[in-house]
């Protein structure tokens, strides 16, 4: 490491003795410059500052003891060495207190210089290694103390307070921004998949996640006044904040649609939020998170995009029956099957839609009860389109078995559209061996013509001159869907065409009839599994 060294003497002979007589580069030394009189030499670290200052006491204008003076109410930081007269100690004594590093009497040898400079380079040298080494641990303390911190929070959620165990002094310890008193406990669940089927690497995930916790915390850090800490535990994202006495249940919820307009914006993320009731304190943190747990069970009947704050229902709901022994449902199932059979297609959609709505006005089911009754019911369509040869269903931009997407139905809507898809294949295969009624292929040429406009069973009803309520039935009979849902899913089809051109989204939705992104995005997710961005992206990595 070179250090810049400027001297300051009077005697010319001196000067030019220490300038000429050592070769400073040999000892990793630059001479930025050389002075007759202290104003030079200030002027000079005022351009420049030196990292060493060799000077002499006695100069004309300013002497060194001034110099030095001077140039750090300046603000400069250097270590000086002065050259001083044996008559002048006291002048020397007086530079220790302004902080010189070392002293030499005059006379003195060039040898006698080097010594000095070097054993003050050393020093130098010495700091900077240890401050490096202070500051590399600082680094590293605050890299550990962020996955310390992760981890007493993700076991805190997990277990009650241990007997013994002071979690005031661990939160001091870790230097977290908590306090004792009351918090809450709020979880964020990733909307839009970000698994295997969109392409994404793990590096990817990880930086999503990291950016995802760092616009949380930037984002809700004012409605806690600071006391909130972010943290992941396993996939979920999580966080824990005091809760401010004077706050409101409106307050919340507008910091919480800031935070999904900033995920969207920034990361392009649609998020659902569940948020807990107000526990004592952070020994309470594991009633928090399953109460958090419990109103993100709110998702699944509400649909993604949510904010769903805790309010006890569902523990007042659990005792309710078994979804496989609810009587409307089984009836709706049996009614289901025979409309197949008698190739009714219309009452077999309307008996899907009919179940579909009785579980959602009669939200006490839990998610795995009603994946448990999908199951069962793919389970029986399984066997009656075996007979007619239909096996599988596209979603996720392949085709795949039915059951195989149980674990994939996020939310009621998911398990409405594969069953959907199910039936509609089933009719599909039928339809195959006759012709449409020729009032729903001039719908179906309609479709084609005028997709991307405003097109609605009215005008469409209009244009074939039959009655709304007579095409959306002729509809489900030859189809085996209704006219707006086979509308949406002729939308997206062309929109697929678009998105492997590498159009934008927000170009696609437009083109193909929507007038909003956000709605074009949730009806091609609805009805493929993945986003726009997603199926894009897959399309473009193969």
């Amino acid at each position: 490491m070179a250090l810049k060294m400027i001297v300051a003497e009077d005697e010319q002979s001196f000067r030019e003795g220490i300038l000429t007589l050592v070769d400073w580069k040999l000892y990793g030394i630059e001479i930025a410059g050389e002075a007759e009189n202290g104003r030079q030499a200030l002027e000079m670290i005022n351009h420049d500052p030196p990292d060493l200052l060799l000077t002499d006491i006695r100069m004309p204008h300013l002497n060194g003891l001034d110099l030095i003076r001077a140039a750090k109410a300046a603000g400069h930081q250097f270590h000086s060495v002065l050259l001083t007269g044996y008559n002048e100690f006291e002048y020397a004594k007086e530079a220790i207190k302004l902080g010189v590093s070392d002293y030499l009497l005059k006379p003195c040898t060039p040898h006698d210089i080097v010594r000095v400079i070097l054993e003050l380079k050393q020093k130098i040298e010495e700091s900077e290694n240890e401050d490096k080494a202070v500051n590399e641990l600082n680094r590293s303390w605050n890299r550990n103390i962020h996955l310390l911190k992760n981890q007493i929070l993700s076991q805190w959620i997990q277990q009650p307070l241990m007997p013994l165990e002071n979690r005031c002094n661990v939160m001091r310890e870790v230097e977290m921004k908590l306090l004792p008193g009351s918090i809450q406990v709020g979880m964020i669940r990733i909307d839009s998949s970000i698994g295997p089927n969109a392409a994404t690497s793990k590096r990817d995930l990880e930086l999503i996640r990291y950016a995802l916790l760092n616009i949380t915390g930037e984002t809700l850090r004012p409605l806690y006044d600071g006391r909130l800490e972010v943290f992941r535990h396993g996939d979920e994202m999580l966080w824990i904040g005091n809760y401010p006495a004077d706050t409101t249940h409106e307050a919340i919820e507008r910091a919480m649609k800031e935070l999904q307009y900033n995920l969207e914006a920034y990361l392009k993320l649609s998020i659902s939020i569940s948020i807990s009731s107000v526990n004592a304190s952070v020994n309470y943190a594991h009633i928090g998170y399953q109460e958090a747990m419990e109103a993100m069970q709110g998702r699944f009947y509400q649909g993604r995009g949510g904010i769903f704050f805790y309010t006890g229902k569902d523990k007042q709901q659990s005792a309710k029956a078994s979804i496989l022994d609810d009587a409307l449902l089984n009836r709706m199932g049996k009614e289901l099957l025979v409309a197949l059979q008698n190739e009714q297609y219309e009452q077999a959609v309307d008996a899907i839609e009919a179940g579909m709505s009785h579980i959602r006005n009669n939200s006490g089911y839990s998610k795995t009860e009603v994946q448990l009754y999908a199951t069962s019911l793919i389970l029986e369509l399984q066997k009656f389109a075996q007979e007619r040869k239909v096996a599988s269903i596209e979603w996720q931009d392949s085709f795949v078995n039915w059951i195989e997407q149980i674990p994939n139905m996020e939310t009621l809507d998911d398990c409405s559209v594969v069953l959907q898809k199910i039936v509609q294949s089933i009719v599909e295969a039928v339809s195959n061996q006759k012709s449409l009624h020729r009032t729903v292929h001039a719908t179906i040429e309609l479709i084609k013509q005028r997709y991307n406009t405003n097109l609605t069973l009215e005008l469409a009803a209009k244009e074939t001159f039959v009655s709304n309520s007579y095409l959306s039935s002729l509809f489900k009979q030859e189809l085996g869907v209704n006219f707006l849902d086979y509308l949406h899913q002729y939308r997206v089809e062309r929109s697929k065409e678009l998105l492997r051109q590498s159009y934008k989204i927000y170009a696609v939705s437009k083109l193909v009839g929507y007038q909003e992104e956000r709605h074009f995005s949730s009806t091609f997710k609805k009805w493929t599994g993945l986003t726009p961005r997603q199926y894009q992206k897959n399309y473009n990595a193969e």
